[in-house]
């Protein structure tokens, strides 16, 4: 029987290549420990003995005060980096996301580390930090951008603090700006927290009196109702107009046309009622019973309906004011007491009109604001009852 021929380096051959792999491993073990021995010390004046050997081509550097300071401390942050905080669980960790600054001991060589931006004492070498800078502490803290809004609150918001065009954009759609809403004190990522829509609402006209444009001056019994005649103050229509109850009052144009055109007022007669009243003449000391019919008149745009009697001239409808709202696209709005309007899908209700301002009330919040001058007018004192009048002189 034949007995097969060992080989040696067949059957061991895994042993032969962990053995190789200690070795190489060695090797580099070695190369690592000999550049661990060379210090910065030894490097600095090994690189000195080269240059004493092979001095360079270019010309010498000019040795002064303010170069050797530039060079001396850009040497010290190549040997000795910025470090941060040693982690400690008493103080936080290191890894915690915070803005940091560097230590403002003059001494730089000393610590010049990064350390929180709200320590008062550096935590390496004791030195105390100096105050914010007067600015930045009236505007709520750091604003390294320079946009008006601090650091932190753009932290806190999501803005970038570094990016100044963040400043004028309007992150939650409610048409007020970023740093509009940072003066405001109000959250530039919810459409419901914003500045007043009012505070954007100025008054862009004078208060002026609208007036009824015809006056009641007569009326003639018909078969079964009244036919009722107005005077109407436009000469560009006849001088009468008329209507019966439940009709518009309508004008006809004072110039001959083809179709003989009529206007419609805007008013419809919706009551008529005829009565008397006892009066009493001036000087003469008699009373009479006139005519005080009145009519019954509803505006069609809106039903408001006034009363206006026989006879009466120059009738005051409402006062009227126009406001513009300086926001978005602009809008301008005529308001009376009373009427409602809306900005930005929030609606409001004027209570008030005077001279030069007006009172407005939030529907959403019934909370008032005077646009305009202010304060309402104030009221005249009423008269004391035991304050005797004073005699009239002669």
């Amino acid at each position: 029987m034949a007995v097969a021929k060992k080989n040696f380096f067949k059957d061991h051959y895994d042993w032969l290549v962990a053995l190789v792999g200690l070795a190489l491993l060695g090797g580099v073990g070695v190369l690592f420990v000999s550049s661990l021995e060379n210090s910065p010390e030894d490097a600095r004046a090994a690189c000195a003995a080269e240059l004493k050997q092979r001095p360079p081509q270019h010309k010498a550097v000019p040795v002064n005060p303010e170069t050797l300071k530039v060079l001396g401390e850009a040497e010290r942050d190549f040997v000795s980096p910025p470090r941060l905080e040693v982690p400690n669980d008493k103080k936080g960790s290191f890894l915690a996301s915070e803005c940091r600054v560097y230590c403002q001991n003059p001494d730089r060589a000393a610590c010049h580390r990064p350390i929180p931006a709200k320590s008062e004492v550096c935590p390496f070498c004791g030195f105390k930090q100096p105050k914010e800078d007067p600015v930045d502490v009236a505007r709520g803290g750091t604003d390294v951008d320079n946009d008006g809004m601090p650091d932190a609150w753009e932290s806190k918001y999501g803005f970038n603090p570094l990016d100044p065009a963040d400043a004028n954009q309007d992150a939650d759609g409610d048409m007020f700006t970023n740093l509009e809403e940072y003066e405001a004190k109000t959250n530039p990522k919810d459409p419901e927290s914003h500045p007043d829509y009012l505070d954007s609402l100025s008054i862009a006209s004078d208060l002026r009196t609208d007036k009824l444009p015809f006056w009641f001056k007569s009326y003639t019994p018909t078969r079964d109702n009244y036919r009722l005649q107005f005077v109407v103050a436009d000469k560009q229509y006849r001088q009468f107009a008329e209507a019966t109850n439940g009709q518009e009052v309508v004008y006809t144009l004072a110039k001959w046309t083809k179709n003989g055109d009529k206007v419609k007022s805007g008013w419809r007669v919706v009551k008529f009622e005829k009565k008397e009243e006892r009066v009493t003449k001036r000087g003469a000391g008699q009373s009479v019973v006139v005519d005080a019919s009145t009519v019954d008149l509803e505006r069609v745009s809106d039903k408001r309906v006034i009363s206006v009697k026989l006879g009466v001239r120059s009738i005051s409808i409402e006062e009227q004011m126009d406001l513009q709202w300086n926001r978005g696209e602009g809008k301008s709005l005529t308001v009376a007491t009373g009427s409602e309007f809306t900005l930005a899908n929030r609606k409001y209700k004027v209570k008030a009109l005077r001279k030069s301002s007006v009172t407005i009330v939030d529907l959403k919040t019934n909370t008032e604001k005077n646009i305009g001058d202010g304060a309402p007018e104030p009221k005249p004192a009423a008269k004391s009852a035991s304050a005797p009048n004073p005699k009239p002189k002669k």
